[in-house]
């Protein structure tokens, strides 16, 4: 997902920064290059030709920002086919230029071949944008030796003139590459600001929602511990017994909410029942349904029935759970007295029961559709 963010976020700032290098090969090609065609047209032996490759250059421009409008991607090996033409074209403008003809503006393409690069290859490796221009460079080069010569100086001026255009050419292309990293590191720090933001406000909620429990089970805990005590409760005593399995289960099931399980809700009722399995109650777990995400304080109001029922039960007990539909099941079937199970506070929660003879069926239904706070898989 958020490699996916980071290669969006990149596409967006390389299709922006090819609109501006669009612009700019716009700006020299008719403002720069017709200008000084037109007005030298006459000089050329073959002005068609000139005009023919002026153009079909103007033409890529054109096909170019269509495809920048319309959003559409460019086919396969677009750049490099269209790269292969471009400098064909400029070897064919050049192809009837005369030595001294190459250090003027008759020698017109000189101006704007490597933009054509920049804008085709933008995105690419700087390695490939650089060894395109020194291809076209060399062809210039050949096409110079052929036509004659140049003397020191000329020549030594046509090397610098060179030097400065392609390298401010290049060094859009490096600009352009440096800017779409920088975006890139600056999205992926804003999402690890943002993950490391949650990741705290999540920690303090868990230590919150803990400390309230320990509160809560102090409330039921320490009454129970000073009764047994100062004797005054009888350890023999059914009901007393009966007590310390129900705060023994809701201390296993706090501590277990340390532990970073795939399945909470699982995880939780295993812990009730290893109690009740202590006491001798043989159980049985049953899941259906994949985890789904609930309310983390519907957690523990779900597993609270379950472990008054695990508490009482006698010689077997059998705990299900259903996930699906909307929904989230979990029942109890257990030899157990007659329990008074008040409905949970929590919206959504709602609990039957059913007693035959000594077995009593206990069932917790959460309805998802009533979730409207931070959720994690059950």
């Amino acid at each position: 997902m958020y490699e996916a963010l980071d290669e969006q976020v990149a596409d967006d700032l390389r299709d922006r920064v090819r609109i501006a290098a669009l612009i700019i090969l716009a700006v020299v090609h008719i403002g720069l290059v017709l200008p000084a065609l037109l007005a030298h047209l006459s000089n050329y032996r073959f002005p068609s030709v000139q005009l023919a490759v002026f153009g079909l250059l103007s033409l890529v421009i054109i096909m170019d920002a269509l495809l920048e409008v319309a959003g559409r991607a460019r086919p396969r090996n677009w750049a490099a086919v269209w790269a292969v033409r471009v400098v064909l074209l400029s070897a064919i403008a050049s192809s009837e230029l005369l030595t001294a003809q190459f250090f003027g503006t008759l020698h017109w393409t000189h101006l704007e071949v490597g933009w054509f690069v920049v804008v085709l290859f933008l995105g690419r490796k700087l390695s490939t944008v650089a060894a395109v221009i020194a291809c076209y460079q060399v062809i210039t080069l050949l096409q110079l030796i052929l036509a004659g010569l140049p003397s020191m100086t000329e020549g030594a001026g046509m090397a610098t003139s060179v030097l400065i255009v392609s390298t401010f050419q290049i060094a859009t292309a490096v600009m352009a590459n440096q800017v779409r990293d920088y975006a890139v590191e600056a999205k992926r720090a804003m999402r690890d600001q943002e993950r490391l933001r949650l990741e705290a406000t999540f920690l303090a909620q868990m230590e919150a929602e803990r400390r309230e429990r320990y509160r809560e089970l102090r409330t039921s805990i320490l009454p129970l511990l000073s009764g047994l005590a100062d004797g005054s409760l009888d350890v023999q005593d059914e009901g007393t017994r009966r007590r310390c399995a129900i705060e023994a289960a809701r201390i296993r099931r706090l501590l277990v909410e340390r532990e970073q399980v795939s399945d909470p809700l699982a995880h939780k009722l295993h812990a009730c029942i290893d109690v009740a399995e202590r006491s001798g109650v043989d159980t049985q777990l049953a899941i259906r349904g994949a985890p789904v995400s609930v309310p983390r304080r519907v957690l523990g109001a779900l597993t609270e029935p379950v472990i008054e029922v695990l508490a009482t039960a006698e010689g077997s007990a059998r705990v299900t759970v259903v996930r699906g539909h909307g929904s989230v099941r979990v029942s109890v079937v257990a030899h157990s007295p007659k329990l008074h199970i008040p409905q949970p506070q929590e919206r959504g929660l709602q609990v039957s029961t059913l007693h035959s003879g000594e077995r009593l069926w206990l069932e917790v239904v959460y309805d998802l559709q009533s979730s409207s706070s931070e959720t994690i898989p059950s």
